[in-house]
């Protein structure tokens, strides 16, 4: 697998450094930016090579699942992933029905990385801790099965 660059769109710096310690772990990854806002990410998404965006859900101003929908208008085929706190399966479908391919959860590192990974593959990931509920569809959009 060759280097996949990222996009990190995260308001907490204190959130965005331990996350980047994270991702870094993955010789695999490379994050070439990090915005704090939806709005700056729409700004400077041009000028970057980026095969993912990880968004947070809750941003400033436009908030992340509204940023996927943009991204998805201007770059259908860029994947996204939203990153949450929230454990919600309501913010997991809205985020999906905008065009992320990925939801997952903030407090579970491995699986930020594992969704990352799948998405990156081109298939549809759902952390674990959504993938048994009844507002996010089939069991296709279980975590690690691929999808449309």
């Amino acid at each position: 697998m060759s280097t996949s660059s990222i996009l990190l769109v995260e308001d907490h710096a204190g959130f965005a450094d331990a996350l980047l310690r994270v991702l870094n772990t993955d010789k695999n990854l490379t994050v070439v930016a990090v915005v704090e806002s939806a709005e700056k990410a729409l700004e400077q998404i041009s000028d970057l090579k980026v095969d993912l965006v990880l968004s947070d859900v809750s941003l400033p101003q436009m908030n992340g699942i509204n940023l996927v929908g943009e991204l998805h208008k201007k770059y259908p085929t860029l994947p996204c992933v939203v990153l949450s706190g929230h454990l919600s399966a309501e913010y997991a479908r809205r985020a999906m029905d905008a065009g992320a391919r990925g939801y997952v959860i903030k407090d579970n590192p491995i699986g930020i990385l594992e969704g990352i990974r799948h998405v990156l593959k081109g298939e549809i990931y759902m952390s674990e801790e959504l993938s048994d509920s009844p507002l996010l569809g089939p069991p296709t959009a279980a975590a690690g099965l691929t999808g449309a």
